[in-house]
C-alpha cells in the first residue's frame, strides 16, 4: 500500500510537472496573448493603445513576463527531474524540494494575481497547479516523511 501511494503521489506530480512545462513554454512564445487582461486590468488601457504611448515600458512589461516563463520553464524541468529520479523512490529530500519549487512557483502567481486585485479567469491557471502540487504532496505525504533518515 506504501507504494501505490507514492505511485499515485508520483503521477499527480509527473502531470503538474507537465503542465507546468505547457504553461512555462505559452508565456514565453504567447505572452502579448496570456498577459493583455491582466495588463489591462492593472494599467486601464488596452496593450496596444499602451504601447502606442509608451512602447518601451510595454516592451518592457513582455520582456519581464518572458522571463517569468523562462524561471517557470526551470521549475517544471526540475520537477519533472526531481519525480522521476527521487520522488518516485519515496526520498525524504524529494517531498520538500517538491514541496518548494510548487509552492514557490503557484504561490507566487496566486499573490501576484491578489496583489493586483486581479481575480479573474486567469487565475484558475495558478489554481490548479497549486491544486495538483497540494495533491502530489498529501497522497504520499505520511509514507515519505514517517521514513527513518539512514
Amino acid at each position: 500500500m506504501v507504494k501505490s501511494r507514492i505511485k499515485i503521489g508520483s503521477y499527480v506530480m509527473l502531470f503538474m510537472g507537465m503542465y507546468t512545462l505547457v504553461i512555462s513554454i505559452l508565456w514565453i512564445f504567447l505572452t502579448e496573448i496570456m498577459f493583455v487582461s491582466d495588463f489591462a486590468w492593472y494599467t486601464g488601457m488596452t496593450y496596444q493603445e499602451y504601447f502606442a504611448t509608451s512602447q518601451r515600458f510595454a516592451e518592457m512589461y513582455i520582456i519581464t513576463k518572458k522571463l517569468i516563463g523562462i524561471m517557470l520553464l526551470v521549475i517544471s524541468i526540475l520537477i519533472l527531474l526531481i519525480n522521476k529520479k527521487s520522488y518516485q523512490s519515496g526520498e525524504k529530500w524529494s517531498w520538500f524540494a517538491l514541496l518548494i519549487a510548487g509552492g514557490v512557483a503557484w504561490g507566487t502567481f496566486i499573490g501576484y494575481k491578489i496583489y493586483i486585485g486581479y481575480i479573474g479567469t486567469s487565475m484558475i491557471t495558478f489554481v490548479i497547479g497549486i491544486a495538483l502540487t497540494i495533491i502530489g504532496l498529501a497522497i504520499p505525504a505520511r509514507d515519505i516523511l514517517e521514513q527513518k533518515s539512514i
